[in-house]
C-alpha cells in the first residue's frame, strides 16, 4: 500500500510578494546559464538562489551555493517572506498550457501532498529510467543543507472513473491560493485542501493504487537516500522528518498528460570516430540524406516504437536511419532475447549508436535537449559533435517497462509541461 499525507508546505507570503511570478521558477534541471541570471533579477527572494544558486570561484567545504541557500530559506523565513501553512494541506494544482503538436489549449489537473517514502522493491512505487549519479550528488548536497524539498517528484497513477480528479475539480470552485505564468505561456495555479474528510477520501482512493514516478527519479532517490542519512545521525537530527518527500500525483489516464522525447547531442567525439560513423551505422541501418529540418523532423516524431528509425544531424546535414534487421535488438542490448525495454527506440539508439559504434560515456558525453533547434545550434558549435533525434514513447511503454522492473535510458521522456518549483515548499524540520 502506498500512503499520501496533507503536510504544512512553506509557501510564499501573498502579504510580502504581490506577484508570485517574480519568485518561482521552471525545476533546476531545465534552467540554462542565462535563464538563471534573469531569474537572479526578477526578485531578491526567487526560488532560484534555494534550487540552482550561482557557484564562485571562492566558494569552499563551508561556504558554497548549498551553504547559501540554507542561509537565504531561514533568513526569508525569518522575515516572513516565506510562511507555514499552520494546517496539513494537499495543494490542488492545474496547469493549462498550448499543447506544442497541435497547438491546442490543454488543463491538467493533479495534487501535491507528502508521499510516505518506500524502496522500490516494496513494487508499489516504479521508476522508469536509470538515474544519473552527478544530479543526485548535487541534490542531496542541497537537502543535507536545507533540509528541505522545493520540487516536487512527479508521479502517475490510473484512475480511469476519475474519482481523485472529480474530488479535486470542487475546490477550483474558488479562488487560486497562487497564480503564475510561465514564458511559454503556461498558467500554474494552486488551490489548497485542507478538510480532514477531503484528504482522508482521496488518501483512501490512492492506498491501493501503483505508483509510476514520471520525472524527478533524482530527487526521488535523494530522498531515499537522505532518510537514511538522517538516521544514521540518530538523536543529532531528531528535529528532522524526512519519511516523506513532496510529491505531485496526477491520473495517467487524463487527457492532460504530454510526453515528449528527449534528443541527443554527443560531444567529445574523435575525428575518427566522426569519418567512419556512416559506413559504421550502415551495417546497421538503412542511412539516407535529407534535403531539410522540417521533413526529417516529421518523418522521425511521427515514427512509431516498431520502427526503429532516428534522425541525425552531422556536419551540416540531415540524415534519416532506418533500422536493417530486428534481430540486432538483442545483439545490441547483449542479450539473447531482448526484453520490452530494449525493444522501444530510445533504449535502441544508446545500446548500439551511443553505447557501441560512439562508444561515448552517457554520462560526460551526451547531452539531454528537449529541443531539436538546440541540438543543431550544439553540434554546430563544434566538429566533434553529432546530433540524434527520436520520437516520444507512450505512458503504456513506460508502465509496461516499470511494471517488469525494467528501466529506460537517462532522460528518456519530457513530461510537459514542467512542474514550477517554488510554489510549495516541503520544509523537513518539525514545526
Amino acid at each position: 500500500m502506498i500512503k499520501v499525507k496533507g503536510f504544512k508546505g512553506v509557501v510564499y507570503n501573498k502579504d510580502k510578494i504581490k506577484n508570485f511570478g517574480l519568485v518561482t521558477a521552471p525545476p533546476y534541471d531545465v534552467i540554462s546559464p542565462k535563464e538563471r541570471g534573469e531569474l537572479y533579477k526578477k526578485s531578491d527572494y526567487n526560488v532560484i538562489r534555494l534550487i540552482l544558486g550561482k557557484m564562485y570561484k571562492s566558494d569552499n567545504k563551508k561556504s558554497n551555493r548549498y551553504s547559501r541557500a540554507a542561509g537565504y530559506i531561514e533568513k526569508w523565513m525569518a522575515k516572513d517572506v516565506l510562511i507555514r501553512d499552520n494546517e496539513p494541506t494537499l495543494y490542488v494544482y492545474l496547469q493549462e498550457f498550448t499543447d506544442p503538436q497541435t497547438k491546442k489549449r490543454v488543463k491538467r489537473l493533479g495534487f501535491i501532498g507528502h508521499f510516505v517514502l518506500q524502496e522500490f522493491k516494496n513494487k508499489n512505487i516504479y521508476p522508469h529510467e536509470w538515474t544519473l549519479s552527478k544530479p543526485k550528488a548535487d541534490r542531496f548536497e542541497l537537502i543535507k543543507a536545507t533540509s528541505s524539498n522545493y520540487s516536487p517528484v512527479f508521479s502517475l497513477f490510473s484512475d480511469k472513473n476519475k474519482k481523485v480528479d472529480n474530488i479535486l475539480k470542487k475546490s477550483l470552485k474558488s479562488k487560486a491560493d497562487i497564480k503564475v505564468k510561465d514564458s511559454d505561456k503556461a498558467v500554474h495555479a494552486v488551490y489548497r485542501i485542507n478538510d480532514k474528510k477531503i484528504i482522508d477520501s482521496i488518501q483512501k482512493e490512492l492506498s491501493n493504487k501503483k505508483l509510476f514516478i514520471a520525472d524527478g527519479h533524482h530527487r526521488y532517490e535523494t530522498a531515499l537516500n537522505y532518510k537514511k542519512h538522517v538516521k544514521k545521525l540518530g538523536k543529532k537530527a531528531e528535529s528532522i522528518s524526512s519519511d516523506a518527500t513532496l510529491m505531485y500525483f496526477t491520473n495517467l489516464n487524463g487527457k492532460g498528460l504530454k510526453i515528449y522525447p528527449i534528443h541527443r547531442s554527443v560531444r567529445n567525439l574523435s575525428k575518427n570516430t566522426l569519418k567512419n560513423l556512416i559506413s559504421n551505422l550502415e551495417k546497421y541501418f538503412d542511412v539516407e540524406i535529407i534535403n531539410s529540418k522540417k521533413t526529417m523532423l516529421k518523418k522521425v516524431l511521427s515514427a512509431k516504437t516498431g520502427n526503429y528509425m532516428f534522425g541525425m544531424y552531422l556536419t551540416n546535414k540531415f540524415y534519416i536511419l532506418k533500422l536493417k534487421d530486428k534481430k540486432i535488438i538483442a545483439e545490441a542490448a547483449g542479450k539473447k532475447k531482448a526484453a520490452n525495454v530494449d525493444k522501444l527506440n530510445v533504449s535502441l539508439l544508446h545500446n548500439l549508436i551511443i553505447n557501441k559504434i560512439l562508444k561515448a560515456d552517457f554520462e560526460d558525453d551526451v547531452y539531454y535537449l528537449k529541443n531539436p533547434d538546440t541540438v543543431i545550434k550544439d553540434v554546430d558549435l563544434k566538429k566533434n559533435r553529432v546530433g540524434f533525434f527520436l520520437a516520444a514513447i507512450t505512458t503504456e511503454e513506460i508502465v509496461k517497462a516499470a511494471l517488469n522492473s525494467e528501466r529506460l535510458p537517462r532522460k528518456s521522456t519530457y513530461f510537459y509541461p514542467k512542474l514550477y518549483s517554488g510554489l510549495v515548499i516541503n520544509k523537513m524540520n518539525r514545526p
